[in-house]
């Protein structure tokens, strides 16, 4: 069976599309494009693709790492002009890469995600409340811990965030928009969300936006090894991960 992993975009024409509705979208584009795709067995076969990560509500994505088995053989190349014809605007592939039988499944690898963050900033803000804003991140980034408790409507979780943020963040603002970076860690029990982010510093570091305006996009997906980020594509990337090695 040959396995192949897609780097694609979920683009500004899908923000608002969900997890699961985008992946379907995908498995749609695949049926038509008609690769020799795998599916598994049993009375509900499903078909072999998966995303690396399931994205929020309103959240774009470039690069979104996609695996794709096949059941036939069939060229990179190939498949990247059969799948392109189906697939809608918002999504475009790439690269595709043929994985070797060592190579690990996407949640073994990848451990951080960037992400860009921007929203209108409150009525009447100037620059005095830019510079303001801007002190009180510093003094954020420069914290060792600081506990967030996080409110669903199930339970209240506290969390310290500060080990779950890989970069010191970062913000700029215009006359009347705001832009926030920072980078997450990915991790199998779970990290804070980047609107868990925006609210935090809107609450207790008086950033001034309203809490719950903004677009959220993931710039990048990484696996962070000895202080370097590498993609999908850098050589090293699954470096300790091999099986067989």
């Amino acid at each position: 069976m040959k396995r192949l992993f897609l780097s694609i975009t979920k683009g500004e024409e899908l923000r608002f599309l969900g997890h699961l509705d985008f992946l379907r979208t995908m498995e749609r584009a695949v049926m038509r494009s008609e690769i020799p795709v795998a599916f598994s067995e049993g009375f509900n076969p499903h078909m072999k693709l998966s995303l690396d990560s399931a994205l929020g509500v309103g959240v774009t994505a470039d690069p979104l790492y996609l695996e794709i088995k096949l059941e036939e053989d069939m060229s990179t190349e190939e498949v990247r002009k059969r799948l392109s014809r189906q697939l809608p605007r918002g999504i475009t592939i790439h690269s595709i890469v043929e994985a070797e039988k060592n190579w690990p499944k996407f949640v073994a690898v990848f451990n951080e995600d960037a992400y860009e963050m921007e929203g209108p900033v409150k009525e009447g803000a100037g620059e005095k409340d830019f510079a303001e804003a801007r002190a009180a991140l510093e003094e954020f980034n420069h914290l060792s811990s600081f506990l967030y408790k996080r409110v669903t409507p199930k339970k209240v979780r506290e969390m310290d965030v500060k080990p779950m943020i890989l970069e010191p963040m970062k913000v700029t603002f215009t006359k009347d928009r705001a832009y926030l970076t920072f980078s997450l860690i990915r991790s199998n029990t779970g990290t804070v969300q980047p609107k868990d982010i925006w609210k935090m510093l809107a609450e207790s570091f008086h950033m001034p936006w309203t809490e719950g305006e903004f677009i959220c996009s993931r710039t990048g997906t990484y696996r962070r090894l000895d202080g370097k980020r590498l993609t999908l594509s850098d050589q090293g990337v699954f470096q300790g991960l091999l099986k067989g090695q």
